[in-house]
């Protein structure tokens, strides 16, 4: 177990690596992760993600193949995430294959196309574990997505998920869409970025249809049920993340105005 002055201890030591995994990790999402080792060199951190319902590791590291090595000599596998561009052909010869590539997406101006959405409805959290069914139903759906948990839904709507929390966020909420008086889609959202001389920024964390659903408009009405809400919480300009290989749904965003930066993807890999 990651004891809470070793974790504050390792992230204070971080500015003395070039490349980490753990500028957005909070305590409380890795708790119960192991230190494998720690030193000038490398720090490497394993554990469970019950989120992704997988194993990961967290690192810092300045040497490609240091960092493969001690991966290696822990005899353990999983996910190895923020890997830089300049490190993915060492980690290819050494059996770690793609899981993601994130590329950030991002709407400038959201107030252009935004129509008035008369009824919007936000879970509840007696509500969580069904909109996190719909999220698990979509799992494997797209290279990366794992969906959420229902533990995970009322720490999001309550402002409490660690991310969000990190990232200075208010006005957490997930909008739902209902056929038959079911939930059978999602968007998840919050609004950070307030101090910013360019305007607050809506981010959209998660969007998901079950699969029975999908095709027939559901995600785009979401999305603009999103929008027009960043836009009511004062925010300006909207962000996303998405997988490059996830065409469908980067047609999407790209219609309604969202713009990749594809010079500062998130390169994840995974060891099996």
């Amino acid at each position: 177990m990651l004891k809470e002055d070793v974790f504050e201890n390792i992230k204070e030591q971080l500015k003395k690596y070039k490349h980490y995994s753990l500028e957005y990790t909070e305590y409380v999402g890795i708790s119960n992760y192991d230190v494998i080792c720690s030193n000038n060199e490398i720090i490497l951190i394993f554990g469970y993600n019950k989120e992704a319902d997988l194993h990961e590791f967290h690192w810092a590291a300045n040497d490609a193949l240091i960092l493969i090595k001690e991966i290696n000599k822990s005899n353990k596998k999983g996910l190895i995430t923020f890997i830089p561009r300049e490190w993915l052909d060492e980690f290819k010869n050494n059996h770690f294959d793609m899981y993601a590539v994130w590329n950030d997406y991002f709407n400038n101006d959201i107030s252009k196309g935004v129509e008035y959405i008369e009824t919007i409805e936000n879970l509840k959290n007696c509500d969580c574990k069904e909109a996190s069914e719909v999220t698990l139903s979509c799992r494997g759906q797209s290279r990366g997505f794992s969906g959420q948990t229902e533990e995970w839904m009322k720490q999001w709507i309550e402002g409490m998920e660690s991310n969000a929390v990190t990232s200075g966020c208010k006005d957490n909420a997930v909008l739902v869409h209902r056929e038959n008086n079911h939930i059978v889609g999602i968007i998840c959202v919050a609004i950070y970025g307030h101090e910013s001389e360019k305007g607050a920024i809506l981010w959209v964390r998660e969007i998901a249809v079950r699969p029975e659903y999908q095709r027939r408009g559901i995600a785009k009405k979401l999305l603009s049920q999103a929008l027009f809400y960043g836009k009511c919480h004062g925010a300006k300009r909207a962000f996303l993340m998405a997988d490059e290989c996830n065409e469908h749904a980067i047609k999407l965003y790209e219609s309604m105005g969202f713009v990749a930066n594809k010079n500062e993807a998130q390169n994840d890999m995974i060891l099996e």
